[in-house]
C-alpha cells in the first residue's frame, strides 16, 4: 500500500510540473545597435532561433546617438522590414514592441555635440513613443508603455538613487543606461504587461531583440538572460510561478 501511494505522489508531482509555465528567454541584444542594424541581423538572431514571442525594444541610438541617427521616417521603414521578416518567418509569433527610456541630456551632452541636436533629446524620444503605440496598433502588435512606467520612479537621474547610470551610483556620467535595479524593474515589468495582455502560453520561446538595453551594457550577465540583464529578470519572472 505504501509503494502505491508513493507512485501515485510521484505521478501527481509529475503532472503539476508538466503543467506549470515553462519558458525560455534569448538575449539577443547588441550594443550601439539602431533600426538599421537590427534589420541587417534579424533574419540570423531572430527567424533562425523560431521564437514564439518577440520583444523588440530599439531606437534610443536612432534619436540620441549622433552616429547613429535615424529620421522617424526611417525608423518606421526598418521597424516594419524587420516585423514583415519575423512574420514571413513564423506567421504565428506574437511580436510586442516596448517604447524607450528617457535620458539624462546633460550626461548626454558630455559625449554628443549639443549642436547636432536641433530638438532636444527627450523630445526625439517621446514624438518616437508617440508614434510607435499609433504603429503597433496599426500593426496589430502588443505596446508596452514602458517609459511612462520608469518616469513613476523619478525623473532626476542625476541622483544616486537614479535608476539611469551615473557617476554616484556606478562610475561614469552616463545617463542612458539602466543600473541593475532599473533592468529589475524592466524586467518584472514586462513579465507583468505581457501575463495583463494575455500573450503568454505554456513553454515559450521568447526573444528579447534589440540595443544596449537589451544587452544589458554595465551589468552582470551582459548579452544573456543570466545575472541581472532585463532578460534575465523577465525569465525569472515568468518561472516564478504557475501560468494562469
Amino acid at each position: 500500500m505504501k509503494n502505491l501511494l508513493y507512485a501515485l505522489a510521484i505521478i501527481i508531482i509529475c503532472l503539476f510540473n508538466s503543467c506549470r509555465a515553462q519558458y525560455q528567454v534569448l538575449n539577443k541584444g547588441v550594443a550601439g545597435n539602431n533600426s538599421s542594424d537590427l534589420l541587417a541581423r534579424v533574419d540570423k538572431d531572430v527567424v533562425a532561433n523560431k521564437p514564439d514571442l518577440v520583444l523588440l525594444v530599439v531606437g534610443t541610438n536612432d534619436m540620441i546617438n549622433s552616429g547613429k541617427f535615424n529620421s522617424l521616417e526611417k525608423y518606421f521603414e526598418n521597424l516594419r522590414s524587420i516585423i514583415e521578416k519575423i512574420r514571413t518567418g513564423n506567421p504565428k509569433v506574437q511580436i510586442v514592441v516596448s517604447s524607450i527610456l528617457p535620458v539624462e541630456e546633460a550626461y548626454l551632452f558630455k559625449r554628443h555635440d549639443p549642436s547636432k541636436f536641433p530638438i532636444k533629446p527627450n523630445d526625439k524620444i517621446d514624438a518616437l513613443n508617440a508614434e510607435l503605440k499609433d504603429f503597433a496598433a496599426a500593426e496589430q502588435l502588443g505596446f508596452i508603455p514602458l517609459n511612462e512606467e520608469f518616469k513613476k520612479y523619478g525623473t532626476d537621474y542625476r541622483t544616486k538613487q537614479s535608476l539611469l547610470v551615473n557617476s554616484r551610483n556606478y562610475s561614469v556620467d552616463d545617463g542612458v543606461h539602466p543600473t541593475a535595479q532599473g533592468y529589475e524593474i524592466i524586467g518584472k515589468y514586462f513579465a507583468q504587461q505581457l501575463k495583463e495582455k494575455r500573450l503568454l502560453k505554456r513553454k515559450m520561446l521568447i526573444l528579447c531583440f534589440g540595443d544596449s538595453i537589451t544587452y544589458g551594457a554595465f551589468i552582470e550577465g551582459k548579452g544573456t538572460a543570466e545575472g541581472n540583464t532585463y532578460p534575465a529578470v523577465l525569465l525569472r519572472s515568468l518561472n516564478g510561478g504557475k501560468y494562469r
